[in-house]
């Protein structure tokens, strides 16, 4: 694998230029997973004209923003592809992958067509019309996915951008604020956040929010003071549909270890804990998150392909 390191006055960039021939079903997985990603995270950017005022050559691109700590998934996307760059900066954990090279765009297009489920499908749209005239193609558009939630990663792509797991610990159970007159509570909530609309095109991202509460079997919390939909998810009841999907389509970002915490986690729910139990779910929750300090990326190993 080469790495051709090269850097600015803000950014750090490199790119890798190794990949691997998949089959063509393996790709409907990895556009799958990638679709939720990029509908998540993403950003897809497209010239206003062919050319710049300078008569340059414009060209269009998708990226996607992550925390540096998730760069090892970001470096096996890249490999899987066989190519893009990675943005580092100097100044906070900000980073950005981003697909620019014609021949990766278009595999990655490709990807993802047919597979989103949100208003972003109209930025997808407009580089699908981008590229048709620049190269001469006729890359169908095609319309929003309605496949059955539960059958492809899309979802898995998606929780991994803007989804999350957390565990909280009330009264004696508590970590900072322990009361040892209040019982202990374990509290254990999946969530996914979202905008009410989108950003650019001001459409609504309520039905899509909604077909995902509904296969969750859960409410969705709509706060329109905030432009906010909100689902989560702590009823016990549905930790086997939780815990059937992301076995099948695995989450591929550190959250994938805090979900395990989290699966972990609702063993202690809903039961009054010994003071061993008690440690070792304050031992778990200690680790989530923002406040863990060691990642294992053998789940890696498991990559769409």
């Amino acid at each position: 694998m080469n790495e051709d390191m090269k850097s600015n006055n803000r950014i750090d960039l490199y790119e890798m230029k190794a990949g691997r021939v998949k089959t063509q079903e393996g790709y409907s997985d990895l556009g799958f997973y990638l679709a939720g990603l990029i509908e998540g995270d993403g950003n897809i950017w497209i010239p206003k004209s062919q050319r710049s005022t300078k008569n340059e050559l414009t060209y269009p691109s998708i990226a996607i923003t992550f925390h540096r700590k998730e760069l090892p998934l970001f470096e096996r996307i890249k490999c899987e592809l066989g190519g893009g760059y990675i943005y580092k900066s100097r100044s906070d954990n900000g980073c950005r992958f981003r697909i620019v090279k014609t021949e990766i765009l278009l595999k990655v297009v490709n990807l993802i067509n047919g597979k989103f489920r949100t208003p972003k499908i109209n930025s997808l749209h407009k580089i699908i019309d981008f590229i048709n005239i620049r190269h001469n193609l006729s890359i169908e558009k095609l319309p929003l996915n309605k496949d059955y939630l539960g059958s492809n990663p899309w979802l898995s792509g998606f929780v991994d951008a803007d989804g999350g797991f957390y565990i909280g610990l009330r009264g004696r159970y508590s970590i900072k604020n322990k009361d040892l007159n209040l019982p202990g509570v374990v509290i254990c909530r999946f969530h996914l956040t979202q905008r009410i609309t989108d950003k650019l095109t001001n459409e609504s991202c309520i039905p899509f929010m909604t077909e995902i509460a509904n296969y969750f079997t859960c409410k969705l919390y709509v706060s329109n003071h905030h432009n906010i939909a909100n689902m989560m998810v702590s009823n016990q009841n549905v930790l086997k549909i939780i815990n059937d999907y992301f076995d099948r389509y695995p989450l591929m970002t550190s959250k994938y270890l805090n979900y395990l915490s989290f699966l972990e986690g609702m063993n202690y729910a809903r039961k009054c804990l010994s003071n061993e139990e008690i440690e070792r779910i304050q031992f778990i929750k200690s680790g989530m998150n923002i406040a863990r300090s060691h990642y294992n990326w053998d789940h890696l190993n498991n990559f769409y392909k």
